[in-house]
């Protein structure tokens, strides 16, 4: 095995060699030389890339706050769909982002918030008295967001031994303790501590609670179960926890290719419209029923750029009221080991209503 693992070493550099000799057009042997010119100008072609997308995104922040909320919120009537930049430049958008505190930015996160909250609203659940369960909820604000409105949640995550070693709680993304949850800059202590439970659940076994809740929600949490199979059972079983008629409302990572390869088992997955459009069938079959779904992934000038990585990823920065030093950040739409990736938001109205 080891023997064949270096020999397609071998075989995968002498043809990248052979590539650089042809694209060189010297008509000799590319040199290790070659080789470190040609991938020292990539990483500079790299930074040219994101730069350039970044500084569009910020030219482009004043008309951000330009956006009229008048009016709103309103029933947009949202469907399961991707991320856009015609979502992100709306009123409901700019709406949730000031009501979450945090300065609206072209970045596909706050879209997953201001998406689940404008969902809700549409099911008429951001409600005082509604009750909700959040999974792999991680540092996210939604919790204190609820509590503010007099909510009862309960927010889970992996229990702390399952998480050693996946950096989920390096970067912000794990809520080993309740206090994980709490944003100041949204709720009162008091009312957080009134409204908001903590519970450490594994999304691939939801145990049985004794109450039904009104809503459930996770954010970018399923794409990391182990498989797409296993994301998909997921969101079918979450509806267990619901009352009749209840919603959930669930973003993952999408491929924005509509066929061709994806990424599957693996510590991250890559959902695509065929799964999405089974799950829509699967549900179907059940009596429960997905909004949509919509597959238009946008035509704007954010949506067609595509950020490559490093990301920058802690969720701390959404504390924050201004973008300020998390500017690198200005992205929908980004390249998962070469896939063109989005978020994909889930909408779904439990059998019974």
């Amino acid at each position: 095995m080891k023997q064949r693992f270096i020999g397609m070493l071998i075989w995968l550099a002498n043809g990248v060699l052979s590539m650089l000799a042809k694209l060189t057009g010297r008509g000799r042997s590319t040199t290790t030389e070659d080789l470190w010119y040609t991938f020292t100008n990539m990483q500079i072609l790299r930074m040219n890339v994101k730069n350039l997308g970044y500084q569009m995104a910020r030219d482009m922040l004043p008309s951000l706050a330009r956006i009229e909320t008048t009016g709103e919120p309103r029933v947009r009537a949202l469907v399961s769909k991707p991320t856009t930049q015609a979502d992100v430049e709306s009123p409901w958008f700019v709406y949730w982002c000031n009501e979450l505190h945090v300065a609206p930015i072209y970045h596909r996160k706050l879209w997953e918030f201001a998406f689940s909250l404008q969902s809700l609203f549409d099911a008429g659940l951001l409600r005082e008295g509604a009750k909700g369960i959040g999974f792999g909820c991680g540092e996210e604000p939604l919790a204190s967001y609820f509590a503010a409105k007099e909510m009862d949640v309960m927010v889970t995550d992996l229990a702390p031994e399952k998480v050693a070693g996946l950096g989920w709680a390096e970067s912000g993304q794990h809520a080993k303790t309740i206090e994980r949850a709490f944003h100041k800059h949204i709720t009162s202590r008091e009312a957080f501590d009134r409204h908001v439970r903590h519970a450490f659940v594994d999304m691939n076994n939801i145990p049985e609670f004794d109450e039904k809740f009104d809503f459930c929600w996770s954010i970018c949490a399923l794409e990391h179960l182990g498989s797409i199979s296993k994301g998909l059972a997921f969101i079918e079983n979450s509806l267990r926890c619901l009352k009749p008629g209840g919603i959930a409302v669930h973003t993952t990572e999408y491929n924005c290719l509509p066929d061709g390869g994806t990424i599957d088992h693996w510590p991250t997955v890559l959902f695509q419209r065929r799964h999405v459009e089974t799950l829509a069938l699967q549900l179907e079959r059940s009596g429960h029923r997905m909004l949509g779904p919509d597959f238009d992934i946008g035509s704007g000038p954010i949506d067609r750029y595509i950020d490559m990585p490093p990301y920058f990823i802690d969720e701390r920065w959404l504390s924050q009221s201004s973008w300020g030093a998390s500017n690198q950040s200005a992205h929908l739409k980004l390249s998962f080991d070469g896939f063109p990736c989005t978020c994909y938001g889930l909408v779904i109205r439990k059998a019974g209503a």
